[in-house]
Formats: structure tokens, C-alpha cells, sequence
């Protein structure tokens, strides 16, 4: 007997059902504080807190079952081990080069990310520790789902690795919008190396504490 179209397709329908409840805000563009404030980095940690836990109970589901994400809660609970930091340092550095590249190009056509329009009266230090936990928080909601859920669960449903893969790199583009066209090509650029990086086969660990620790770079060179 032949698998109906809605068969087939299965495993998409649910990676986009997934992505609708796990990134709900986003879509809704409910309100927030300023940005670049207490408020706001804590309200960024509690939502991808909530990411995390929604991914891991759909991962757990035996109605998501052929996309579940590979041992979802032993990836976070197991501490990283040193190979994994020094892959995390690598994600990091290739993230910051990437930025750069991608300010330089920015500034020649005069592109601007509207979150960096923003300013604090606040201390850079004083923010620190609550842009280190967001970006952390980011850090693991983003990998989690973009480059593991999207792409093991797309995989695992009969998706070629490489359509699982464009898949993820264009959700994770576009879910940039708010950011602007700029904001979107790079997301894209980033999607391409992280990507490239988890099939090379870079784990939750590298790849997430990579993704922080650029995260709290830029948003504290946003800041300075």
C-alpha cells in the first residue's frame, strides 16, 4: 500500500506544529521590556526556559515519537567535557569572524540591526551576568531545537540529511525577522556554519556554549 501525500509528509507537519508551539511568542510578537535591560534578559532566559522544556516534552511524546530529539535530557545533564569547551571556543571564534565579515559588510551598505539600535544608561557591568544566563539560555533553546530537534527529527522521519539541514537553516533564518533583512541573511550565514558544524559531528554542548559565548560578546559590544 502507498504512503498518502499526508504520509509522507508527516514528519514536516509536525517539525512545523513543533515550531509554532515552541516559538509562539516570536510568531505572536508578544510585548517585552526595553531591550537591553535587567527585565529583558530575564524575560529572554524564562521564555527559552520554557523553549527548552516544551522540546523536551515533545521530544518525549510518543506521538512525536519519530521525531524525537536523540537523549534529549542526558545532553543537558551531563556536564561538557574539555574536548567539547575547546569545540566551543572554536564555535565561538568562527561566530565572531563570521560578525565581523558581517559588520563590514553591513556598514558598506549602511544596514543597521534594529535590536543594536537600542541604549542602556545601565553599566555593561552590571548587565553582565544577566546577558551571560540569556545568552546562555538562547544558547541551548536555539541548538537544541535548530540543530538537533529540526534535524534528527526530519531525519528520522525519512528526510534526506541534506533537506533536514535546509530546513533548519531557513527556519532559523526567517525566525531572525524582527532583526531586518540584514538580521535574516546573517542568521542564515551563522544556520550554514553551526549546521555544518553538528554534521561534522559537534555536539549540544560545543555548539550551544559556542553560540552563548558569541552572543554575550556581541551583546556586550552592543552595550559598551
Amino acid at each position: 500500500m502507498t504512503d498518502t501525500p499526508l504520509e509522507r509528509h508527516s514528519g514536516y507537519l509536525y517539525i512545523l506544529l513543533a515550531y509554532l508551539v515552541v516559538w509562539a511568542d516570536l510568531l505572536l510578537s508578544l510585548p517585552s521590556p526595553s531591550p537591553f535591560t535587567p527585565a529583558w534578559f530575564i524575560s529572554v532566559t524564562l521564555k527559552n526556559a520554557v523553549r527548552i522544556a516544551v522540546i523536551l516534552y515533545i521530544s518525549a511524546s510518543p506521538a512525536f515519537g519519530q521525531i524525537a530529539l536523540k537523549n534529549g535530557c542526558s545532553l543537558l545533564l551531563r556536564a561538557p567535557k574539555r574536548p567539547e569547551r575547546r569545540q566551543a571556543v572554536t564555535v565561538a571564534v568562527l561566530s565572531l569572524a563570521c560578525a565581523g565579515v558581517g559588520v563590514a559588510v553591513a556598514r558598506l551598505g549602511e544596514s543597521i540591526n534594529p535590536l543594536f539600535a537600542y541604549r542602556t544608561s545601565m553599566s555593561p557591568v552590571v548587565l553582565l551576568p544577566f546577558a551571560f544566563v540569556s545568552s546562555l539560555s538562547v544558547g541551548y533553546a536555539e541548538e537544541m531545537f535548530f540543530r538537533f530537534f529540526v534535524i534528527d527529527g526530519l531525519t528520522s522521519a525519512g528526510a534526506p540529511p541534506t533537506i533536514a539541514a535546509s530546513v533548519s537553516i531557513l527556519i532559523f533564518a526567517l525566525s531572525h525577522h524582527a532583526q531586518g533583512l540584514y538580521g535574516i541573511l546573517f542568521a542564515a550565514v551563522i544556520a550554514v556554519l553551526y549546521t555544518f558544524l553538528r554534521l561534522k559531528g559537534y555536539g549540544l554542548h560545543p555548539l550551544a556554549l559556542g553560540h552563548a559565548l558569541y552572543d554575550a560578546v556581541i551583546f556586550m559590544c552592543a552595550l559598551a
